[in-house]
């Protein structure tokens, strides 16, 4: 017998009609829309913070890239700064500034280049914009040959134990990062601006014509570190800076009002300057007062794909929107490149 105790819930223990007992409780679960609309919202959650990651990424790339190519600048532009302010000169007959651009790869051998055997730094003209075209051309727009301008004199201040006359020069050369100039190096091979300065006693040795034969080099092998052969042909310890893929130079003088007019490039067709005289010669021969420095140094990710599009393993292909290796490899440089300029007051005196 069911006896209810007070407090005590009442439970109807008859069966409903149809003689089947009701689930205890019933069992919840999504539908198939349902569960559609929750994994596009997530795709669309997953694509945006995708996103977000992505752009910060990028953002922090081009942040990485400019500070290095900016810092790596710095250091060059102050370097040829300091070299070019303390720049001497002396009206005997010789040489003691030059510049030249070298746009033929056959004249590359005696200055430790490593030629690449597919499409490398095109010579002729698509490398060779010495002077812009335009009534107002810059020298950030000029490309200066396969290896730049190579820019030699004498200068001072660069020895710790004195200020004596010294050999110095600025140019470029592709070469193993490190080892041998060969093409068995395992090392990265890269464009580098590199920095040679003669010892004070074999500059005075070798004097001060910086056309002189004893600062020449026969040889694809670089010379030893501050020996005069290092002007034309710099030793591996020489580098400056790394990435480097242009480095040009403008020779400036002034006119009777203060105003500047360049004197090296003339034109296009301009690819040398030989200083033998302060200001009575021509133009070809005037020792500068103020030089425009111009230097393209490439991003890390940047100089990565050049050289793989440098190396001949095939891996990369030139689009079709390019016609040729030549503007293929400028719109990659172009693109993953920077270009610093500075220009810089030369005041050449007598030592």
């Amino acid at each position: 017998m069911f006896r209810h105790r007070p407090g005590a819930a009442v439970y109807d223990r008859r069966i409903p009609d149809g003689g089947h007992r009701p689930p205890l409780h019933e069992s919840a679960a999504f539908t198939l829309l349902e569960l559609l609309v929750a994994a596009t919202i997530t795709l669309v959650l997953a694509g945006l913070m995708l996103a977000v990651v992505a752009g910060t990424l990028n953002l922090w790339h081009r942040t990485q890239d400019s500070f290095s190519t900016a810092t790596e600048a710095k250091l060059v532009l102050d370097l040829v700064e300091r070299d070019l302010q303390a720049a001497v000169f002396r009206q005997d007959g010789t040489t003691w500034l030059a510049v030249d651009v070298m746009n033929n790869p056959g004249s590359l051998a005696s200055h430790g280049w490593l030629v690449p055997p597919a499409a490398g730094k095109p010579a002729g003209a698509e490398s060779q914009r010495l002077v812009p075209d335009g009534a107002a051309p810059s020298i950030t727009d000029a490309r200066f040959g396969l290896s730049g301008a190579w820019l030699r004199f004498l200068t001072t201040n660069v020895e710790s134990g004195g200020s004596l006359p010294v050999a110095v020069s600025y140019q470029i050369a592709r070469r193993p990062l490190s080892g041998a100039v060969s093409a068995s190096s395992a090392a990265d091979v890269r464009y580098s601006l590199f920095r040679s300065a003669v010892s004070t006693d074999k500059s005075f040795a070798s004097g001060n014509d910086v056309l002189a034969a004893g600062y020449g080099s026969a040889t694809v092998n670089p010379g030893a570190s501050r020996s005069p052969p290092t002007l034309t042909n710099p030793s591996s310890s020489d580098a400056l800076a790394t990435n480097v893929v242009d480095f040009g130079a403008w020779l400036q003088v002034r006119d009777a009002n203060g105003g500047l007019r360049r004197i090296f490039p003339a034109d296009n067709s301009d690819t040398t300057h030989a200083a033998r005289d302060p200001g009575g010669a021509t133009d070809a021969n005037r020792f500068p007062e103020v030089v425009d420095v111009m230097v393209r140094i490439m991003t890390e990710q940047g100089a990565t794909l050049l050289a793989e599009m440098e190396n001949g393993s095939g891996h990369l292909v030139r689009p079709p929107a390019y016609a040729t290796d030549a503007a293929w490899w400028w719109a990659v440089v172009e693109a993953n490149s920077r270009v610093y300029v500075r220009r810089v007051e030369v005041k050449g005196r007598a030592p």
